[in-house]
């Protein structure tokens, strides 16, 4: 009989301990703060980072901080025109981003004393634009660059006076697109060298005897390069 007695009190006192504890369990859980809107936010954020993290970045044209640089070019072309083969001296520059896209302008104008179909007659030719280049692995001692000039100029026919005073006797207006291929050699941190070949596109000329198909060719480049690369 005490052994029975014994035992449910045991048993009692084992209920109310465990009701004690359960009790006391959801007095902590109802007292803990909840979270908030912002809390959720920041773990949300939290976890877009992590996981964008994993992911590769695109890769893209500008990447990273711009850095901004530029040169300019003292450029030589040769090609013919009407037949005869002539020497074009000119340039361009401009603004060179992230060491891979050049932004700028120059021109050409011939300097040779090329005859014409007309007699008596010299050929002129001149153009200046726009000018894009894009410079593949520009820190590599060889590497490779892609031109597109576009841009307006002259052309017509002069004839050469005493003394290289010429008398200019007709012209035309005309467009140019001229799309290259370079090689280049870096010299120096501020000098390069590079050739290339190209094919000049002319169109607009209205001059009889000077045809855009005349003033239409390939042409092979030399190019001093000087500036911050």
């Amino acid at each position: 009989m005490i052994q029975k007695i014994f035992t449910s009190a045991g048993l009692l006192v084992a209920f109310l301990a465990a009701i004690v504890v359960l009790t006391l369990s959801a007095q902590a859980q109802s007292t803990a703060p909840t979270p908030t809107q912002n809390d959720q936010a920041t773990t949300q954020a939290s976890i877009q980072r992590a996981s964008s993290l994993d992911e590769p970045e695109a890769e893209a044209l500008f990447q990273g901080p711009l850095r901004s640089s530029g040169y300019g070019a003292l450029g030589f072309k040769f090609t013919p025109l009407q037949g005869n083969f002539g020497t074009m001296l000119g340039g361009y520059g401009g603004w060179f981003i992230n060491k891979t896209l050049l932004i700028g302008g120059g021109g050409y104008g011939l300097t040779s004393q090329l005859a014409s179909n007309q007699a008596g007659k010299n050929i002129s030719f001149g153009y200046g634009g726009i000018v894009l280049e894009y410079v593949g692995f520009s820190d590599k001692v060889f590497h490779y660059a892609v031109q597109g000039f576009v841009g307006w100029g002259g052309a017509g026919f002069y004839q050469p006076g005493r003394n290289f005073n010429f008398n200019r006797a007709e012209t035309t207006g005309l467009m140019v697109f001229e799309p290259s291929v370079l090689a280049e050699l870096n010299v120096s941190s501020f000098l390069r060298l590079s050739a290339g070949a190209g094919y000049r596109i002319v169109t607009g000329s209205q001059l009889e005897g000077l045809t855009n198909t005349d003033l239409s060719s390939y042409s092979i480049s030399l190019n001093i390069k000087f500036g911050s690369f």
